[in-house]
């Protein structure tokens, strides 16, 4: 529960009605506070042409507000539904915690209620001739915020729900989670070893789910207090149900101990996310590609670009990996996430759906010989797996000799780094 909670709480700022709420919030204090700071100024204004006109301009900016607002969302509507279409449900979660369409629509539903305040305010008699002047100089302030956020909006609408717009989100969030795992194997864990024969399993308590966070300070502690040893079997992105085993527990405590402490650090929701799971990431870049290479779209340059993608997302993996941190959590013994997983996330499905168009198995096969040449360490052996694999789907389908002959080429290029 307490993981949940803080789950939820680190989520808040990707919602929408949560920044909404924020603006309206200080935009209504900022209308009624023009009274309270009113009488704090020392001096009497003439201005009485400009406090007289805020009335005028604040109605302006309620009608204008409201017509813009109905306007924004139905274009995001309308984009999350292109997005759903040409590429994959599962890119919505990027696009509604996108922050200049979230503080475009909150700045615009601000300024809404900013004026409505305002407006009611004037006509109650709310304010004296200071708190008008006042008035007047915050709904300048408020013009000139949304001249900006509208300028920022329609350069927003030129690109938000694109096909290379979405491509570049969910390459950052991958990026991102793979950054994180380079740089902490293991979860910030021990490597994983040999799970002696006496553990004590600590199995899922609810219904099947996807784990989509760990608390590793809670386990850590929690360990610590009763002098166990943790043995992680799951990491984010894990199916897991009552059956499974989450985790084992070796000590002399560990077969008397209430294991809901160990439960209560690991989340398991119904759908995956992108926060800890790298191969979520990797699952959706290709689940654009598959739709592009669908014989519907048939759009083979959007799968090259997925690839693109894909190279670089492997890339910051491979940089943040040489740059390691010591284990933070010492009584912990973490999940490795093989490289052979990642790639067959990636590459596999692209590879299949694009079995009979050289140009993406091409681009496959160059992808895969940047990595094993970069990076021959750590990704030779699953570089060369992922090319074989590629090479014999590509000639179940391709015919033309000249086109067979490349890949071969190709693919042995990198399995040739492999073997070495």
């Amino acid at each position: 529960m307490i993981l949940a909670v803080k789950k939820y709480i680190s989520r808040l700022p990707e919602k929408i009605w949560f920044r909404a709420m924020l603006f309206s919030v200080g935009a209504i204090f900022a209308a009624v506070a023009a009274e309270w700071i009113g009488p704090l100024i020392p001096y009497e204004s003439d201005m009485e042409l400009a406090s007289g006109s805020v009335g005028d301009i604040l109605t302006i900016l309620a009608s204008s507000m409201l017509a813009v607002i109905a306007f924004s969302v139905s274009i995001m509507v309308s984009a999350y539904g292109s997005a759903t279409s040409t590429a994959t449900p599962r890119t919505i979660a990027l696009m509604l915690a996108d922050d200049r369409s979230q503080n475009a629509l909150s700045t615009f539903l601000g300024t809404f209620l900013f004026s409505i305040v305002g407006i009611i305010g004037l006509s109650a008699g709310f304010y004296d001739d200071r708190g008008r002047i006042i008035l007047f100089f915050a709904t300048i302030t408020v013009i000139v915020l949304i001249t900006g956020t509208l300028i920022n909006w329609i350069q927003q609408l030129s690109t938000f729900g694109r096909m290379n717009d979405l491509i570049e989100r969910v390459e950052r969030a991958t990026s991102k989670a793979l950054r994180w795992h380079g740089e902490h194997p293991f979860l910030n864990a021990l490597p994983p070893v040999e799970i002696p024969s006496d553990a004590v399993a600590v199995r899922c308590d609810i219904a099947s789910g996807v784990v989509t966070s760990l608390d590793m300070q809670l386990l850590e502690e929690t360990a610590e207090e009763h002098d166990v040893t943790v043995y992680l079997d799951i990491h984010p992105g894990k199916l897991v149900y009552p059956a499974r085993a989450l985790l084992y527990l070796s000590g002399k405590e560990a077969k008397t101990l209430d294991p809901q402490r160990f439960q209560d650090a690991i989340l398991v929701e119904h759908d995956r996310s992108f926060d800890q799971d790298p191969r979520f990431g990797l699952v959706v870049l290709s689940e654009i590609a598959s739709r592009a290479l669908s014989p519907a779209v048939n759009d083979p340059g959007t799968a090259i670009s997925v690839l693109d993608s894909g190279l670089r997302c492997f890339e910051t993996f491979a940089e943040a990996s040489a740059d390691t941190e010591d284990p933070r959590y010492s009584r912990i013994h973490g999940p490795a996430i093989e490289i052979k997983d990642l790639f067959t996330d990636f590459f596999t499905k692209i590879a299949r759906d694009g079995a009979g168009m050289v140009e993406v198995q091409q681009r496959i096969q160059l992808c895969l010989q940047a990595l094993a040449q970069s990076w021959p360490q750590l990704f030779s052996v699953a570089a060369a797996e992922a090319s074989s694999d590629a090479l014999e789907r590509a000639l179940e389908v391709i015919g033309h000799k000249p086109d067979i002959k490349d890949l071969r080429a190709r693919s042995a290029k990198v399995v040739a780094v492999g073997e070495e």
